[in-house]
């Protein structure tokens, strides 16, 4: 059941919980997988990723305060342009605003960020709500899978994210892309992906350590368990 909080509908079920925490999307402030990653990307100066990601899950007060321990830290410069941008738009969408030229100058001007997460953070936050959002400002940037996917579980109704994991999943197999095996699992299309990836790379090593994993009635599927 979907039900809207900041202006953004969210659906929530237990299945999009669990996605929430296979993505590292769940407890981001608390000891956590989530936690442990967003650590991780503020170690490698990823202020404006922790930022994004931290807007996709309505805490922009959190996302200001990275952008600005990434400034005093001696982040880049366009630190600050970006919380500039990040206030207005807020200020813009708001429900005791919601000027309409002031949004569509904010998103002409957001666009020209060369960062992806930059790019669909601010795409997130000026996209209009409602329940049947396709979100393509977010899902169709160069993201990482596992965001995307859990992205697409909080915002998209039913119908729609069986339709995005679907394509997600295909886009994985086609290129290769272990990740996917976050939605394909070790069946057939998940060895088809791992077979894409070893004609890819010629990575032994990974693919073998991945069959230990595969159940016994999907070796006679897998050619390169064969193998």
């Amino acid at each position: 059941m979907g039900h809207s909080t900041s202006t953004k509908t969210v659906f929530e079920s237990s299945k999009t919980q669990t996605v929430a925490q296979l993505c590292g999307w769940s407890n981001v402030d608390s000891k956590s997988v989530g936690y442990d990653r967003m650590t991780l990307l503020l170690e490698q100066d990823e202020y404006e990723k922790v930022a994004a990601l931290y807007v996709f899950q309505m805490n922009v007060n959190r996302a200001l305060e990275i952008l600005n321990e990434g400034l005093q830290r001696g982040g880049k410069e366009e630190l600050a342009t970006l919380i500039v941008a990040l206030v207005g738009s807020i200020r813009a969408t708001s429900t005791n605003n919601d000027d309409k030229a002031l949004i569509n100058e904010f998103s002409s001007v957001t666009k020209l960020f060369h960062r992806p997460y930059v790019r669909a953070m601010f795409g997130f936050i000026l996209s209009q709500d409602g329940e049947d959002l396709q979100y393509e400002c977010v899902l169709d940037e160069q993201l990482d899978l596992h965001n995307k996917v859990a992205f697409a579980a909080r915002y998209l109704n039913e119908q729609r994210l069986y339709d995005k994991l679907d394509k997600l999943a295909e886009e994985s197999r086609e290129k290769g892309d272990l990740q996917g095996i976050l939605l394909t699992g070790l069946r057939q299309n998940g060895c088809e992906l791992i077979q894409k990836y070893l004609d890819q790379t010629s990575d032994i090593r990974t693919t073998t350590l991945l069959s230990i994993y595969a159940q016994e009635d999907v070796y006679q599927e897998c050619p390169y368990v064969q193998e």
